[in-house]
């Protein structure tokens, strides 16, 4: 041992620090590998460890994760506001004054807009951009949770990330502040993930777009100044798209590895998402009162005004359906137009429905459906919540009317909620259980499942008379219909075919 070289000597003694676990000391790890440690702490915690030796004193200082949350109940009197919001600058200004600006994952903060001032802002966006953050998350409340034109709406510098020869940022999640993009704008070539809720944009989006080659994950969600949304170029690497609550004309867009869209308007806007063929799943959701003229446009939309979605697998769409005083028609299930093109990957179809009618038993619109199905061969399950807008109505007693349906043979499981016997749906099922050769699971259920729904809406009708035409259908059709009682009970009629 005497005769081994010092340098030898010394890396043996290292590792038997290591390996009794007495001198082991957070600063012998590498450098890349402490802030990994101090991220699972909290940063309270973080700033704790400065306490233990004098040797951690600077550790907390590469903390890779800075959220600040300031938002508090708003009925607070205006003296503790003040505090409050004095208190919170000092905060954050003490800790990014101390932060070393090294490792800096992700910045955030979440506060109300009117306690924040602009060249507040501006100094910690710039500490974010100095020290590359990866991840931006501002989120300004309004006050009183309100977006309006005399609201304070503060400037976000976008040009302060614009880091043209070593671009960092990788997502940028902003709400209720104003920015100003334009086609020159830099620094965006790694941006993954682009949020913008509630902004109001002033210059050109669809510059800044062009700007963020790497883009996978947009939302645009509530902002004013765009009209129409329409980048001629390919977004080669964007696979999720969401667009709510927007006044625009138009989405056009070349988004050949899309794997999820999501739209949310008032009207139908035209959409067309070219080289859209690796669609997994899409939201659509019209939320707009349709006009009874338009009562036949309404569940078809999405197959004749969106052909550009036909490779979709999963849909779920939300509308609305208005009549106050229907005259049944026998004929409303007849298609004036063929859709575009054919509904061939599709495998999973959820319609939620709002219907604002008198009179349920005379208002035949849903019997759409019974065509448009035939536009998705490969259909495996159906899902229809429907929701009426109704005090108290009567079931129907007829036997129902099996409209021609083309034959489903992949359709295996069919679940409608809000399901009160009425005539339009009695009859879609009824076409339903005589078409679908491979049906296995069939389930009704009175109550609504749609989320922002009461079940108040759909009184009236005792379940005792939902139980019997489930019954009498079964033996019907001699095929099972399950009544669903509660999510833990469930009550089933069936009879078997060899039996009838």
């Amino acid at each position: 041992m005497e005769g081994e070289p010092a340098s030898k000597r010394s890396r043996l003694e290292h590792h038997r620090g290591f390996s009794d676990g007495s001198s082991f000391h957070m600063e012998d790890l590498p450098e890349e590998i402490q802030p990994l440690v101090l991220s699972l702490l909290s940063l309270k915690e973080a700033a704790s460890t400065s306490l233990v030796s004098k040797n951690w004193r600077k550790l907390w200082t590469r903390y890779p994760n800075l959220c600040f949350d300031g938002s508090k109940d708003e009925s607070a009197d205006m003296a503790s506001v003040k505090i409050e919001r004095a208190k919170f600058i000092e905060t954050v200004n003490s800790i990014i004054k101390q932060h070393s600006g090294i490792g800096l994952n992700k910045f955030s903060v979440r506060w109300y807009s009117h306690l924040m001032e602009s060249d507040i802002l501006n100094r910690w966006i710039c500490f974010a951009a100095a020290s590359k953050a990866k991840i931006i998350d501002l989120n300004l409340w309004p006050q009183g949770n309100h977006v309006g034109p005399t609201k304070q709406v503060l400037h976000f510098p976008l040009e302060a990330l614009g880091a043209q020869d070593h671009p960092f940022i990788q997502c940028l999640f902003l709400t209720n502040v104003s920015i100003k993009p334009h086609s020159d704008i830099c620094g965006f070539t790694k941006l993954r993930s682009l949020h913008l809720h509630c902004i109001q944009i002033i210059g050109d989006l669809l510059g800044l777009l062009l700007n963020c080659p790497s883009l996978e994950d947009l939302e645009v969600i509530a902002c004013s100044g765009v009209t129409d949304l329409n980048i001629p170029h390919q977004l080669d690497k964007l696979r999720h798209l969401v667009i709510s609550n927007m006044r625009i004309q138009m989405v056009e867009l070349h988004v050949p590895n899309l794997s999820r869209f999501g739209y949310n308007g008032g009207t139908a806007i035209p959409i067309v998402l070219h080289g859209c063929s690796k669609l997994q799943k899409a939201t659509l959701t019209f939320h707009r009162t349709w006009l009874e003229e338009d009562n036949n446009k309404v569940l078809g939309h999405v197959f004749h005004g969106i052909p550009s979605i036909s490779a979709v697998k999963v849909l779920h769409v939300h509308a609305s359906m208005h009549t106050n005083y229907p005259v049944w028609s026998s004929q409303v299930h007849t298609l004036t137009t063929r859709p575009a093109c054919m509904f061939l990957n599709l495998r999973h179809l959820t319609y939620e429905i709002l219907f604002f009618t008198k009179a349920p038993n005379r208002y035949s619109g849903i019997l759409q459906l019974s065509q448009y199905l035939a536009f998705a061969p490969q259909l495996e399950t159906l899902e229809l919540h429907m929701l009426y807008h109704v005090s108290v109505s009567r079931c129907w007693h007829g036997e129902g009317v099996s409209y021609s349906m083309h034959r489903h043979d992949h359709l295996k499981t069919v679940y409608m909620s809000g399901f009160r016997c009425y005539r339009a749906q009695v009859e879609l099922l009824c076409s339903i259980l005589e078409m679908g050769a491979v049906l296995e699971q069939v389930t009704i259920e009175p109550m609504v499942r749609i989320p922002y729904s009461c079940d108040l809406l759909n009184l009236g009708i005792p379940r005792d008379k939902i139980y019997e035409w489930a019954h009498r259908t079964s033996e019907r059709f001699g095929k099972v219909i399950t009544v669903a009682e509660r999510p833990e009970q469930r009550c089933s009629y069936a009879i078997s075919v060899e039996c009838l």
